[in-house]
């Protein structure tokens, strides 16, 4: 298949029409340091998120199948390990006879996963850097001797942090595994595509429907007249071999797997070429926004625009993949999971908890509003070099005479962020050059940045540096909490307490989960990791809640918060809203409230001329009795009203509003 697609980017004044030629046609000149050596992509997930296992490449990461739990060199496959095994960890040990085994053909090279007596052959896998997950796509061999035409992702997923097996959608195979039914859905000798298509779980772990669009450079969706879809891809260039190529659509033609070159500068014939390097996009001419939304299309979580058939960016009404240079809302609808935080008004934060949310993250920080610049993507992140997490080794400044200066930058020992935070803000006493020099510079540096951190200055053992605050482990993967965060916004304690959130101070250093440190203020916090609302978890928060929080003595936060709380179940016989008490307040306040019916409540705080100051609370309210909790260290001393607006089921309204005194 070759496509042929219409590029307008922004700053450039032509359109031009070119056709997909692979990475390897790329990376014949783009090999070396006068054009900037873009070979470290072959090793990043970007290039090998998704491979085709065989046997050569067995425990190899990246490429090959690195199940190992028992840790004995050798893949978990080529075993037949069935993972109800008692010797080692895995979610399936209930599952008896019914629980995957998995299997390697040496004959065919070829990887399986088996579910009773339906044996799927394994045609890509997906993770297996070594640091996160490894999951495992099949095919579903029918009654009738064929196979789906779609790919399916296998309930088996491996974590390779800490060599488990856990099941990934089990109900897609399974009858009710979470009530322990586990009976197969589907056996060998009665299975057909229409078994499949009907069962909407199994649907639902669709390669097709599901991945495509964020690790393909550039898909065309089809969907069969049996229900099933078809994803076709650029074809693979005459170089582009080895296991990240792979016949997506069977049509006999290799494809291009994963995210490549043309998919962040569009499709390159006539630049492969003809050598004019306006003939393809670089981001870094694009705006900062548009910039930022070819990442997002990716590190996001959403549905397909504007009917939502498919779980990545696509135009699902006119069946389009997205450009470089397009608008992400054009293609996208946000189905992202997010911490309880950010319910309470603009001013705050609305924190993943899911992964790949990094988009979302930064949009909803200060970052695209930020005074100096609009930050991208691409400037902490170079997805072309071998650095884990492609963080940039390098940025280019200017000196204090306006000349060029070369600034090696590294997360670890804070240049990565004073780069580009010196000269400004707090950090306006250190220089460009000071940060091109920093061993000469330790003290300058140590200086300023212990004033804004209040800790010690050693960022190579954790204290003060940048990334420890500002983008905390605080996401949910394969292991819990094992994910940066990426509003840049320090997580207060508080956030513990309200939402049991993890706190950027617990999830970085106090919490004692690296290298088993011992966590301070002898609360009794552990390594473990599970909802942060354990006793030790609320312990630790409080304990440094003075520092970092309602007039903390080191960082202030100011907020709204409102926390809703039922107090009883018992119908009440009228709606009412009460006088909140203390009043006058500061900085906490409780306002009482009895929910005759179960109703969409809407309680609002309002000024003395009537202007919405914040939604305490908007959602669907079970009859019963509540009190909402004001924390107001945002608000201005003054006088305050605060409106109910109750709409039952039927329509009805019940409204009230009283007033508050705020006296800081």
């Amino acid at each position: 298949m070759k496509k042929t697609i219409t590029i307008l980017a922004c700053l450039m004044s032509f359109v031009f029409s070119q056709e997909y030629v692979g990475n390897e046609a790329c990376l014949v000149c783009h090999n070396n340091a006068g054009l900037g050596d873009m070979t470290g992509w072959r090793t990043t997930m970007h290039a090998n998120g998704f491979s085709v296992p065989i046997g050569a490449n067995s425990m190899v990461d990246l490429t090959g199948i690195i199940a190992d739990a028992n840790e004995n060199g050798t893949d978990d496959f080529m075993e037949g390990l069935s993972l109800s095994d008692p010797s080692i960890t895995s979610t399936f040990s209930d599952y008896g006879s019914n629980a995957p085994i998995l299997g390697y053909d040496s004959g065919a090279d070829q990887y399986t996963v088996s579910i009773g007596d339906l044996t799927l052959p394994v045609y890509l896998t997906y993770g297996g850097s070594g640091l996160y997950k490894q999951r495992y796509i099949v095919k579903v061999p029918l009654a009738d001797g064929s196979q789906s035409v779609s790919h399916y992702v296998s309930p088996v997923q491996y974590n390779e942090k800490t060599h488990e097996y856990v099941g990934y959608h089990p109900e897609a195979w399974y009858a009710d595994p979470s009530n322990g039914d586990y009976t197969p859905l589907f056996t060998a000798s009665t299975v057909t595509v229409t078994d499949i298509v009907a069962s909407a779980n199994t649907q639902k772990r669709n390669f097709e429907k599901q991945c495509v669009g964020c690790h393909f450079d550039h898909t065309e969706m089809t969907e069969t007249v049996d229900g099933e879809w078809i994803a076709d891809a650029p074809d693979a260039g005459v170089n582009d071999i080895g296991s990240s190529v792979y016949d997506i659509d069977g049509d006999g033609t290799l494809d291009l797997v994963n995210t490549g070159c043309e998919r962040c500068h569009g499709p390159g014939s006539n630049h492969a070429t003809s050598g004019v390097a306006e003939d393809i996009i670089n981001p870094a001419d694009l705006t900062a926004q548009q910039a930022n939304d070819m990442c997002g299309f990716c590190h996001s979580r959403g549905s397909s625009y504007p009917n939502e058939t498919f779980h990545f960016p696509y135009d699902d009404e006119n069946m389009h993949d997205w450009e470089v240079g397009d608008s992400w809302a054009d293609y996208y609808i946000d189905h992202g999971g997010y911490f309880g935080d950010g319910t309470q008004g603009e001013s705050e934060i609305k924190s993943s908890k899911k992964h790949h949310q990094q988009y979302f993250d930064l949009y909803e920080s200060g970052k695209p509003t930020f005074a100096y610049h609009q930050v991208t993507c691409y400037e902490c992140h170079d997805v072309h070099n071998l650095e884990k997490h492609q963080i940039r080794t390098e940025i280019v400044e200017e000196d204090e005479g306006g000349n060029e200066l070369v600034i090696a930058t590294e997360n670890d020992n804070n240049t990565l962020c004073l780069a580009c935070h010196a000269t400004h803000g707090e950090f306006e006493a250190l220089t460009k050059e000071m940060i091109a020099d920093p061993v000469t510079h330790l003290t300058e540096i140590a200086n300023v940045v212990s004033e804004h951190t209040r800790h010690e200055y050693d960022p190579e053992n954790g204290l003060s540096r940048c990334s420890k605050c500002h983008m905390p482990k605080t996401i949910k993967s394969a292991v819990h909490y094992d994910i940066h965060s990426h509003t840049f916004e320090p997580m207060s304690p508080q956030k513990t307490l309200e939402y049991a959130m993890p706190n950027a101070c617990s999830a970085s250093c106090h919490r004692g989960i690296e290298n088993g440190a011992t966590p301070l203020f002898g609360t009794g916090a552990d390594a473990s990791l599970s909802d942060w609302s354990e006793t030790q978890d609320i312990a630790l928060a409080e304990a440094m809640l003075p520092y970092f929080g309602p007039n903390g003595s080191w960082w202030a936060v100011d907020q709204i918060l409102a926390i809703v709380e039922p107090i009883s179940s018992t119908v009440p016989e009228i709606f009412g809203l009460k006088q909140n008490y203390p009043n006058p307040f500061n900085p906490l306040t409780v306002i009482p409230m009895t929910i005759k019916e179960n109703s969409n409540v809407e309680l609002t705080l309002y000024d003395m001329l009537g202007n919405e100051v914040e939604k305490l609370v908007n959602e669907s309210m079970n009859a019963g009795e509540y009190k909402v909790t004001l924390q107001a260290n945002g608000l201005a001393s003054g006088v305050y009203i605060y409106r109910l607006v109750a709409t039952t089921n039927n329509g009805r309204q019940f409204t009230d509003q009283k007033k508050m005194v705020f006296m800081k």
